[in-house]
């Protein structure tokens, strides 16, 4: 026992000679010079990006010409935001390991050789980067959207080259990959239907009840701005045991679609209850 503990100590005591003499062979003045300019070099880029962003943020604000829309410049925004901040952030780090004396192009040489390891790592990754490329260069995707990505439906809040943000009506953020968008439904481009669907109970008429629609979505027409044409009483689309369904649409603007839908709900409502309809 008293062998190993002598061995122990032994051990210890070269490891603290060996530190030491490491210790003293440093170059304080040196080491310090070299860690003060890479915090220089860390803070000019934090500054330069700052800037970079505010410069960015002041052209963006004024108005584009050729028929760029708002959503359309605050996508692009955004993407150039996100890919801005990877450029800086990638050139600020290789400079300050290039003052801290570490061989940049020995890690890029490294990372050329492994290439292929990390490329089955970051194959996600880089199809989230190419996938949102493309979402923005095909248009399928815009701030300010209201679409359906992989069962998700929310208004699109933000776009990079990464991921795309969901605001739900609810007030949820979905946060989705561009690499996992696969199908988009997008409702918010050029018109929409707005559709209702009302019942009227078996056992009634339902020409009449028909009819008393039409003559109420007339009057409706006459009373809203917001509807382009006037609402059309398509008939029975569906039925069960319990009531046959009468469908109603029309076609309107984006902005106000749900808007058109309460008010024809309403309307259609308020009408089969005065004729004496059950519901």
């Amino acid at each position: 026992m008293d062998e190993v503990i002598t061995t122990v100590n032994q051990s210890l005591d070269d490891a603290t000679h060996v530190f030491g003499d490491a210790v003293k062979t440093v170059s304080w003045p040196a080491l310090l010079t070299r860690i003060a300019v890479a915090v220089l070099i860390v803070a000019a880029g934090i500054v330069i990006l700052w800037l970079l962003r505010k410069v960015l943020n002041r052209i963006f604000k004024r108005k584009c010409g050729d028929g760029q829309s708002e959503s359309q410049r605050k996508t692009l925004h955004t993407l150039l935001s996100s890919l801005l901040s990877f450029s800086v952030y990638f050139a600020m780090i290789c400079m300050a390991l290039s003052a801290l004396g570490v061989n940049v192009e020995s890690l890029l040489a490294v990372a050329g050789v492994g290439g292929v390891a990390v490329g089955f790592g970051c194959q996600t990754l880089v199809k989230d980067f190419v996938s949102g490329l493309f979402l923005w260069l095909e248009g399928h995707l815009k701030v300010g959207d209201v679409v359906t990505v992989g069962g998700l439906t929310g208004t699109v809040e933000r776009m990079s080259l990464r991921t795309t943000t969901l605001r739900a009506t609810n007030g949820n953020l979905y946060t989705i990959p561009n690499g996992d968008i696969r199908t988009v439904v997008n409702m918010t481009r050029d018109f929409r239907f707005a559709l209702v669907d009302v019942t009227v109970a078996h056992n009634q008429d339902y020409q009449a009840a028909i009819t008393a629609l039409q003559q109420a979505m007339a009057v409706l027409d006459e009373q809203e701005k917001d509807l382009e044409e006037v609402p059309k009483v398509v008939g029975i689309t569906a039925c069960d045991r319990f009531a046959a369904t009468i469908r109603i649409e029309c076609k309107c603007d984006v902005e106000v679609c749900w808007d058109v839908e309460r008010k024809i709900r309403q309307a259609a409502l308020e009408c089969l209850k005065k004729e004496g309809f059950a519901l």
